[in-house]
């Protein structure tokens, strides 16, 4: 082995990454285009949290959604650019945005004491945790595979 990290500049792509990456683009740039199907219900739940945790007003509610939905739509951009340039290191920071995302909104569902949404935003942070538990473990089988012959 060369001793580089596993998601180092030598990380090889694997064509395993590639349902992850379509899965990443797809999940980010479609819930960035929900938004005109299903503001109305989000102007509610966004008022809600906003109020439980901040305290701000209505004013607020709608630039809150749409600096939700870019930055869900940023994270889905990774995800293609991950996908056209064969990068893992570019999709395992896809995944990691999700992570810290899906973190944020935990928090947010704490501090709302909203049970129904924390719940399910933490059976996305678990998933995407396992997104990224694979990526390192393929990127490692990779490297070693690599280093055999």
């Amino acid at each position: 082995m060369t001793g580089s990290p596993v998601l180092g500049g030598s990380a090889r792509w694997s064509r395993l990454f590639l349902p992850i990456g379509v899965f990443l683009a797809l999940f980010g740039v479609l819930n960035a285009v929900e938004l005109p199907l299903g503001w109305k219900d989000r102007q509610q739940q966004v008022g809600r949290y906003l109020d439980a945790t901040l305290g701000l007003g209505a004013d607020w509610v709608m630039p809150v959604i749409w600096l939700v939905k870019v930055v869900e739509l940023v994270l889905g951009l990774v995800a293609v650019a991950a996908v056209v340039r064969r990068s893992t290191r570019w999709l395992a920071a896809a995944v990691v945005g999700w992570l810290g995302w899906f973190t944020a909104f935990t928090a947010m569902d704490v501090w709302a004491a909203d049970r129904a949404e924390l719940q399910e935003h933490t059976v996305y942070f678990v998933m995407f945790a396992v997104l990224l538990g694979l990526i390192f473990v393929v990127s490692a089988v990779e490297q070693v595979l690599a280093s055999r012959t």
